[in-house]
């Protein structure tokens, strides 16, 4: 993993994206002497971070189909129509 400050990265940009989509290297970018943020490739990004976000969204919409059973276990008969038109409203 290389680290660059913010005006080496501005001086050398093009070739750090080069770098990093190509041989898919992380460069770390620091101002200061603190590290700030990390540039990596957008398969990294969607391996690491879109697929975090996907399960969440699965975990929140698991609970709320389970919510919405336990509120509705004592009905028998439900117009799904009508059922979802309704969740969607509480949007």
């Amino acid at each position: 993993m290389k680290t660059l400050t913010a005006l080496d990265l501005r001086k050398k940009l093009g070739s750090v994206l080069d770098d990093v989509s190509m041989k898919g290297e992380e460069v770390i970018i620091s101002r200061a002497n603190k590290p700030l943020a990390v540039i990596i490739s957008i398969e990294e990004y969607e391996e690491k971070v879109q697929k975090k976000h996907r399960e969440k969204k699965l975990v929140d919409v698991a609970a709320e189909m389970d919510r919405w059973k336990k509120k509705h276990l004592k009905e028998t008969r439900i117009d799904t129509v009508k059922a979802i038109r309704k969740i969607r409203e509480g949007r």
